[in-house]
């Protein structure tokens, strides 16, 4: 039926991008752990939480934004609220809920770690924009990198 041909279109195009994503996140993380001393994982949960400052984000916004359980969002969290990144308090009304603010701590690494991560996701795109296989993809993202970057986009109308 036509779902079935629009999830085997589906699955052919994830079997293309995951090889091109999974070295890209295994280089970030070996870097970011080697320079900032932090998880790739670790420095996305912080970039959601940044994302809303000066707002507290709940640990469900936090795993929606990464797009990983709300279980996994919250391990990530615990561990960078043991290190002193991000704290919690409780949500006013509703004590089962947590709200998530960024630390002085938490705001330098995130600031500290950004220009390495720009810098590793440009030295793995102009390597892989030589790739036959994924050149196509690399100039798509980087499209819609540079048109987000950018506010004024493009000048056509």
């Amino acid at each position: 039926m036509s779902a079935q041909a629009g999830d085997d279109g589906g699955l052919q195009l994830w079997e293309r991008v995951l090889p091109l994503f999974t070295p890209v996140e295994y280089q970030m993380d070996r870097t970011l752990q080697r320079r900032h001393d932090v998880p790739l994982a670790s420095r996305m949960a912080l970039a959601a939480v940044a994302g809303a400052h000066p707002e507290p984000v709940t640990v469900g916004a936090v795993a929606r934004r990464l797009g990983v359980a709300v279980s996994s969002a919250s391990r990530v969290l615990a561990q960078l609220e043991r290190a002193g990144r991000v704290s919690r308090s409780l949500w006013p009304g509703d004590r089962r809920v947590s709200r998530i603010h960024l630390t002085e701590a938490g705001h330098d690494l995130w600031e500290q770690a950004r220009p390495t991560l720009d810098r590793e996701l440009d030295a793995a795109f102009n390597v892989l924009a030589f790739d036959e296989r994924y050149a196509h993809m690399v100039a798509r993202l980087c499209r819609g990198t540079d048109s987000a970057a950018s506010p004024e986009g493009s000048t056509s109308g």
